[in-house]
């Protein structure tokens, strides 16, 4: 009895010896490489990075301590106190029942970016002396233990880029010694706990790319210690706390965008002087841009863009000497450029695109001597760009498209940086292209679209080998199809559209072959079509509508395999469309309207499952319309194959056509009855077959009892009974017709009436004339007595 009660009062100083000497045998190194093992075997590891984690290594390395293991650290007396194996592939289950029991001295274990799934082991929580956790980028899923919030000598907990789901546990504040929490990228769902205000030596909390909702708690205000403060792309609303982020003195970045914040900016952030990046973007924030934000000396980064601020962008936002990014884009700012910004000497990049800003582009921004990236475009900009624009060295972007900016382009833009950007397009630009814009090889995208630019596309331009993207388009430029283009092997768009280019398509038009948008139209082009075209393989967009060209079609179009828009419309094209059109499967547009097309509609067509626009009226196309087009399931937009000279029925196969909105049949020479199936078109919105010779009644939908008359107009037999069997050949109702009947017949007795009064007329006027013959004298003219020589009255009586 009495060693039984000496045994139980002995036990708890067993268990203590057992924890504080390392001699005992939950501290030896046999159980540390039999608990490594056990972690070990529900690990897969197929590129074999543990091999050397084996009894027989421990040995050979002439010791039970498993020290010389990958990734294991050992302490001086042997105690395992790491084990890191990140971007290992491991796959498998974490199983850490013994882990921490056998190694009481682990403090970090990493096993990040492997692919380690299953939830997060609770067991963890008995690694008393772990103070850094890293699971991140792994495949763990469910929630996070509330049971890890009890290690209290944890400084860093790393499980972003994970699965898990859930809030954030409210014990997450008993995590008194924690200073890094990164949770980003998972799943994670609810309010940010109250309880963060307990962890006073955070510095980091980036908790991004989750679901988590509600504010941004005034509590992180108690986290004095905090620098970097991490919420993007989750579903955080309501205004910021003013108070709160005022009290943040050492927070260095803050990155809230993507939620759904609102409210103004607080001016209390120009308080946070040790801010070097702020990136409120993409949320609902209203009012002005702070100008207190002007007070922060060390603001690299300024990122405000797709909100809904207005105001003006204030001129204090010059003081900022530090910093290298300034996007405002996206917002309702209104005023002028303020030219403060001309200041800020370290700048690199400046965005104000697609605001309401007004008045002139200030000079002073030529002193950004370092700025690569300048962005005004969409605003309500006016006067001429600053000639100092082009001495900025460091320039490699200048959008300033869809304003209203007037006069010529700075002739040296491009001579003095390594231009690579330039969109001027949708201006009031006058004169003609500057030479120098590719004089360092340097430029990838040239946009000079709607401006009033003359003369011709110049020889820097033309052999600028680095270019991709040509846009000309809606200028006053002219010359012929520059074959020099075709040396520039990374070209993959051309649009020179309504300009005023002219004379043939040179055969070289086959060199451009990696050219995928080919834009041509309302030129004055003139001639036939290369062959050489079918060379084009990489062609997705070809327009070359609106020109003078004649001849045919080419066949060799058909090689362009990879074509989604083809538009030949409004030219001289003739002879047949041909049939091998019919195989280029990509196809989801294809105009050939007015020309001189003549011969039958190629049934091919139908096999075109991708097509949503086929216009081919104002031709002279003839035969029936091929039943094939009926499985163009894709058509959406329309079916034009009006003022043509087809003839037969309708194919019944058209009904089939569900998406359709708007078909034309209209002058053409088609005869028979509406097909019933277009009572199936339930998308079709217009519907005009005037001027054929269809009879019958038409469809009994909605949309045909709605349509204007006028598109069954010149259909002597089409009629628009319901319910009954159409008689006559009126193009209206019965009671119409009846109307119609009267009104024809009292047009014909007025008629009548009106030719016997004409004769009656006619028959008394000749007999009046015959009798005033019979009895009055015959008058001579004055002219006749003359030359009789006499001299009295102007007429005499001949008779006596």
């Amino acid at each position: 009895m009495a060693s039984a009660a000496s045994a139980r009062f002995l036990l708890p100083a067993v268990i203590l010896l057992a924890v504080v000497h390392p001699t005992t045998p939950a501290n030896d190194g046999a159980a540390a490489a039999a608990a490594l093992l056990e972690f070990k075997s529900a690990l897969q590891d197929p590129d074999g990075r543990l091999i050397s984690w084996t009894t027989t290594t421990a040995t050979a390395a002439g010791s039970d301590h498993p020290c010389s293991w990958a990734g294991i650290a050992c302490s001086t007396t042997g105690e395992v106190t790491g084990i890191t194996l990140p971007n290992h592939n491991l796959h498998g289950t974490l199983s850490t029942s013994s882990l921490c029991h056998s190694l009481p001295h682990l403090a970090v274990l990493n096993l990040s970016t492997n692919a380690l799934s299953g939830p997060v082991p609770t067991t963890l929580s008995l690694c008393g002396a772990l103070h850094t956790l890293d699971l991140s980028t792994n495949a763990f899923h469910s929630g996070i233990p509330s049971a890890l919030c009890s290690l209290p000598r944890l400084r860093r907990l790393f499980l972003s880029e994970n699965l898990l789901t859930g809030p954030i546990p409210p014990s997450i504040g008993n995590l008194s010694s924690l200073e890094e929490l990164e949770i980003y990228s998972n799943n994670l769902t609810g309010a940010i706990p109250a309880t963060v205000r307990a962890l006073r030596r955070l510095r980091v909390l980036r908790a991004g790319l989750n679901a988590l909702s509600g504010p941004v708690p005034a509590a992180l205000g108690r986290c004095e210690g905090l620098q970097v403060l991490g919420l993007a792309q989750n579903r955080l609303s309501g205004p910021l706390p003013r108070a709160a982020l005022a009290r943040l003195q050492n927070l260095t970045t803050l990155i809230l965008w993507q939620n759904a914040l609102s409210g103004e900016i607080p001016p209390e952030l120009g308080r946070c002087t040790n801010l070097q990046m702020l990136a409120l973007n993409d949320n609902a924030f209203t009012g002005s841009v702070p100008a207190e934000l002007g007070n922060l000396p060390n603001l690299a980064k300024l990122y405000i863009y797709r909100n809904r601020l207005d105001g003006v962008v204030p001129p204090e936002l010059g003081n900022l000497r530090a910093a290298l990014e300034i996007d405002l884009s996206e917002n309702r700012l209104r005023g002028t450029i303020p030219r403060e910004l001309g200041r800020i000497r370290t700048l690199r990049l400046l965005y104000l695109f697609e605001n309401r800003l007004q008045g002139t582009i200030p000079p002073e921004l030529g002193r950004l001597r370092r700025v690569r990236r300048i962005d005004l475009s969409i605003n309500s900009l006016t006067g001429a760009i600053p000639p100092e624009l082009q001495d900025l060295p460091s320039l490699e972007y200048l959008e300033l498209f869809d304003n209203q900016l007037h006069g010529a382009i700075p002739p040296l833009l491009g001579a003095n940086s390594n231009l690579s950007v330039l969109d001027l397009s949708d201006n009031h630009l006058t004169g003609t292209i500057p030479p120098h814009l590719c004089k360092h090889q340097k430029l990838i995208f040239l946009s000079l679209g709607s401006n009033r630019l003359a003369g011709n596309i110049p020889e820097g331009v033309k052999a600028c080998r680095t270019l991709t993207q040509l846009r000309l388009g809606g200028n006053l430029l002219t010359g012929s199809l520059p074959v020099e283009l075709t040396l520039l092997q990374n070209l993959s768009s051309l649009e020179m559209n309504q300009n005023r280019f002219s004379g043939p398509i040179p055969p070289e038009i086959g060199e451009f072959r990696t050219v995928e948008r080919l834009i041509l139209s309302n030129n004055y082009f003139l001639g036939h079509i290369p062959a050489a075209i079918g060379n084009l393989t990489e062609l997705v967009a070809f327009n070359i509508s609106s020109n003078q060209l004649t001849g045919p079609i080419p066949r060799e179009l058909a090689r362009c395999t990879k074509l989604q828009r083809l538009d030949l419309s409004r030219n001289s094209f003739t002879g047949a469309i041909p049939q091998e059109l019919g195989s280029l499967v990509n196809l989801e547009q294809l105009k050939l309207s007015d020309n001189g097309l003549n011969g039958t509609v190629p049934g091919s067509l139908g096999g075109l499952s991708r097509l949503t626009e086929l216009q081919m009226g104002g031709n002279r196309l003839s035969g029936r319309i091929p039943v094939e087009l009926g499985e163009l399931a894709s058509l959406q937009i329309a079916l034009n194959v009006s003022y043509n000279m087809l003839s037969g029925e309708i194919p019944s196969q058209l009904g089939n056509l569900r998406m359709l909105e708007y078909l034309y049949l209209n002058n053409n020479e088609l005869q028979g009855k509406v097909p019933s199936s277009f009572g199936e078109l339930s998308s079709l919105m217009e519907c005009n077959l005037s001027y054929n010779n269809l009879v019958g009644p038409l469809p009994s939908t909605p949309l045909f009892e709605h349509l204007d008359r006028s598109n069954f107009l010149g259909n002597n037999g089409l009629c628009f009974m319901k319910g009954s069997t159409c008689q006559g050949s009126s193009p209206f109702s019965s009671n119409e017709e009846e109307a119609q009947k009267k009104r024809f017949l009292r047009e014909k007795i007025i008629s009548v009436v009106s030719i016997v009064i004409a004769l009656v007329s006619l028959v008394l006027i000749a007999v009046v004339c015959w009798a005033l013959r019979a009895k009055i004298p015959e008058l001579v003219s004055s002219e006749e007595l003359r030359r009789t020589g006499f001299s009295g009255p102007q007429y005499f009586i001949r008779n006596g």
